[in-house]
């Protein structure tokens, strides 16, 4: 099964003030599902995970203050953005915290299972 990311289409709204210097990261992680999450955290080389993961949880504190003040189906773009970002951290996490490597060591390469929903309206 060949899985492909397609990165969310606001990154031009970009991220609330006070968190541009998370912005190198909207490319990459901004995305829309669970599974391109997931798949997104398998196709990206470790050391490059390492350093989204730091930097988003250095922020991680002030991100979530800020989020916290909309309601989740109601977040005016850069603050949605941020909050995927914060989802895909979690993904980063698994990663770092728990496999030290981007992939699952023993499992195929290829992903077996699909997450066809995730946390909603953030899938």
């Amino acid at each position: 099964m060949k899985d492909e990311v397609t990165p969310v289409n606001m990154n031009a709204a970009g991220l609330p003030d006070g968190f541009q210097d998370l912005e190198s990261f909207l490319d990459q992680w901004n995305v829309s599902t669970s599974h391109e999450r997931w798949v997104q955290r398998a196709a990206t080389p470790y050391p490059e995970i390492i350093a989204f993961y730091d930097a988003m949880l250095e922020r991680a504190d002030a991100a979530v203050a800020f989020l916290d003040q909309f309601p989740i189906d109601d977040m005016p773009a850069p603050a949605q953005n941020l909050f995927r970002l914060m989802l895909s951290m979690c993904h980063a996490s698994i990663a770092v915290e728990m496999h030290q490597s981007s992939d699952i060591r023993n499992a195929p390469q290829q992903h077996g299972l699909r997450i066809h929903t995730g946390f909603q309206p953030h899938g």
